[in-house]
């Protein structure tokens, strides 16, 4: 039915009866609404009221380009500091060998360092005719050195001795090396080979520390250096072993089993050198004849067996303004004794104010080399008897420092 509408009751009255208006289809919603509500399950999100605020400050280029990942494995922290700088520069190969071999018989000279007291093996080789190379030292303060051997009868097993006044050292004779050692306090003199009593391979004597006399023997101690030991098996003492007026001692290459004194020409026994044996425990024994006579201002001896089975001899006279000398002698090692055979020697003509040491040729009767005293730090190792030139054998001049040479010894094998 088509209601038109009129603006009287009657037909307001008519359109309220004749015209049904579709109230649920209003409800529902759009056109083309399905008829089902949209409820998805899902809240929106609900209004904060906080809008949000243009600051005015744009980003800013500042042409820095971010990193790349180029592969390479940045560096991983060991803990190991990196090498520096020290200021010394490493060593260049020349391709030039230094060896430090000096064949045999050779002289064997210590030398200390008086300002850091630091070592040095000074080496002259009778075989070649020449200087070998020096050897350095890790001894402090080394002072005399001598030559110990496996058995004295052959020399064999030769090992160099080193002694300061801390430690007594069997001495790789090679490179200068301490192949063992053993703690020992005292000022040494002197280092000879000998079997006491048949113990022991060497002995090293020692300064008297006290009293009037200082320069004589105090103690003598006796080592025995074979099976790769170092061991103390006896001691002597002045006054219990040997007198009080003992200046040096050394071999004796008549008989190991025994050894020379060199005493005081002022003692009143006439004698300044005598072969002596040890006795047990008591006083050593003196075999007669005697081997020297009175000598005035003898300050050392030296004798050893050398591979001739010849005994060499050398003693050094030096002090109370007198010319500073040495006397030399060889003989054959079958004898007990030894008289007095000694001859003076022609001294070298380079200026030798003192002589503190000497030791015989090993190969050449009459010659000697001797340790020169020219300054209180500066000292020479010169040859005297023989010819009249090629003086000087060793010496400290090319090593930076003041030296002293102390001691002197031939490594015969």
């Amino acid at each position: 039915m088509r209601c038109v509408l009129r603006p009287m009751t009657l037909c307001a009255l008519t359109l309220l009866a004749g015209c049904s208006i579709d109230f649920d289809r209003f409800l529902r919603g759009r056109v083309g609404d399905a008829g089902a509500p949209d409820d998805t399950g899902v809240i929106g999100p609900a209004d904060m009221g906080v809008a949000p605020v243009d600051t005015g400050v744009a980003p800013v280029d500042t042409g820095v380009t971010p990193p790349r990942d180029t592969g390479v494995v940045p560096p991983v922290d060991t803990g190991v500091m990196p090498p520096r700088d020290t200021g010394v520069m490493p060593p260049v190969d020349t391709g030039v060998v230094t060896s430090t071999e000096c064949r045999a018989p050779y002289l064997v000279a210590v030398a200390e360092d008086l300002d850091r007291g630091t070592g040095r093996l000074l080496r002259w080789s009778f075989a070649d005719d020449r200087r070998c190379a020096d050897l350095g030292l890790t001894i402090v303060r080394p002072r005399s050195v001598g030559v110990a051997f496996d058995g004295t009868s052959s020399l064999t097993g030769p090992q160099l001795i080193v002694v300061d006044d801390t430690a007594v050292s069997v001495v790789n004779p090679d490179d200068g090396s301490v192949v063992r050692d053993v703690a020992v306090a005292g000022a040494p003199r002197s280092v000879f080979d000998i079997v006491s009593n048949g113990s022991g391979t060497f002995a090293v004597a020692y300064t008297f520390a006290g009293g009037s006399n200082p320069g004589s023997v105090g103690n003598v101690r006796v080592f025995d250096h074979r099976a790769g030991n170092l061991r103390e098996v006896q001691a002597w003492n002045r006054n219990m072993q040997f007198g009080l007026s003992v200046l040096w001692m050394t071999a004796f290459p008549g008989n190991q089993g025994q050894y020379l004194q060199l005493r005081n020409a002022e003692t009143g026994s006439g004698y300044s050198a005598v072969v002596m044996s040890p006795v047990g425990t008591g006083f050593h024994q003196a075999t007669t004849p005697a081997l020297i006579a009175n000598r005035n201002n003898a300050v050392s001896m030296t004798a050893y067996r050398s591979a001739d089975r010849r005994g060499r001899y050398a003693m050094a006279f030096s002090g109370n303004s007198s010319t500073p000398a040495v006397y030399v002698a060889s003989t054959g090692v079958s004898s007990s004794s030894l008289t007095d055979v000694f001859v003076p020697t022609v001294r070298c003509p380079e200026a030798c104010p003192a002589i503190t040491r000497a030791v015989a040729f090993p190969d050449e009767n009459g010659q000697a080399a001797a340790i020169c005293e020219l300054t209180g730090t500066e000292y020479t190792v010169v040859r005297v008897g023989g010819a009249s030139t090629g003086c000087r054998m060793l010496d400290t001049s090319a090593t930076p420092g003041r030296w002293r040479i102390h001691d002197l010894a031939v490594m015969p094998l």
